[in-house]
């Protein structure tokens, strides 16, 4: 493992989130894990896909990471879990990789014993009322449940679901004993949320944490799509990070950490240089070292 002159926190836990690893095959994702000195990570349901045909099986791949003190605690994400789900603003690509259905995601949590699922809820911002929103989040974490996983919602301010508070009133409203959010750095800044609406959400409805950098204000010509896959390394960037990191702190919401960095740069990083980049940038806030 790598060693800072602190380490990170061993009471909380540290995940590795698919974005970093999405360019190494699955031993190495799961050795940039290892050599970080987190205990989890998180896949895509389409890559798992990939993965069994072209390399392991899910038996294979999940004792593979448990050799190494590894667990898949998250697949990520469902986006089929409401009927009019297909994003308007994605290629046609990105529609076939993300139209696992829910049948078939659950059936891959279960086979490598994830405890979490994330939801991104992809359809356009005026697809459905409020309370239909709140009503199918309700449904798939039933279903959810049915499978013994957390179901949590990921605000994302270029979809249909774009605030920290519009996802938290969608939770508290559905009230969902396995129900929860995922609280994402970028998305929280780009979406003007603010951290008053972060303070008065009960940390353990907080279940992951991702962090990450970029430049502000939105550069030029830059689209909310684009920005999302050219995020910075924490520390790397302009994000206001640090008084986000100490308000999770003081609400108890740091849960499932982890730098979720999606960058063309990182298909050129071995896995000791993604395991380096995400310890040293979460090295970065005093909350989260030892």
């Amino acid at each position: 493992m790598l060693r800072l002159s602190k380490d990170l926190r061993r009471d909380l836990t540290f995940t590795m989130p698919f974005s970093n690893v999405l360019h190494l095959p699955f031993i190495e994702k799961v050795r940039a894990t290892m050599l970080a000195g987190f205990s989890e990570l998180t896949l895509q349901p389409q890559e798992v896909q990939r993965i069994i045909a072209e390399e392991l099986s899910l038996k294979d791949m999940k004792s593979i990471a448990a050799d190494n003190g590894v667990t898949i605690s998250r697949l990520d994400p469902l986006c089929v879990w409401n009927p009019n789900w297909e994003p308007k603003n994605m290629n046609a690509s990105f529609i076939a990789d993300h139209a696992i259905s829910a049948g078939d995601f659950f059936a891959l949590c279960s086979q490598l014993g994830c405890s979490h699922m994330s939801l991104n809820a992809t359809f356009a911002n005026d697809t459905y009322s409020h309370q239909q929103q709140v009503d199918y989040y309700a449904a798939i974490c039933q279903r959810a449940l049915e499978h013994g996983l957390i179901c949590d919602l990921e605000p994302i301010p270029m979809w249909g679901v774009r605030t920290l508070e519009q996802g938290w009133e969608i939770i508290r409203q559905a009230d969902s004993v396995n129900g929860g959010l995922v609280f994402d750095t970028l998305h929280f800044i780009r979406s003007n949320s603010t951290l008053e609406t972060l303070a008065n959400i009960p940390g353990n409805k907080i279940h992951c944490v991702q962090v990450c950098d970029g430049s502000l204000p939105l550069p030029t010509g830059i689209t909310l799509e684009e920005d999302c896959f050219r995020r910075m390394w924490p520390g790397q960037g302009d994000f206001p990070l640090q008084p986000i990191i100490s308000t999770l702190s003081e609400i108890g919401g740091l849960h499932q950490v982890g730098p979720e960095v999606f960058s063309d740069a990182n298909a050129a990083m071995s896995a000791e240089e993604v395991a380096f980049a995400c310890k040293a940038s979460l090295a970065n806030f005093s909350e989260l070292l030892e």
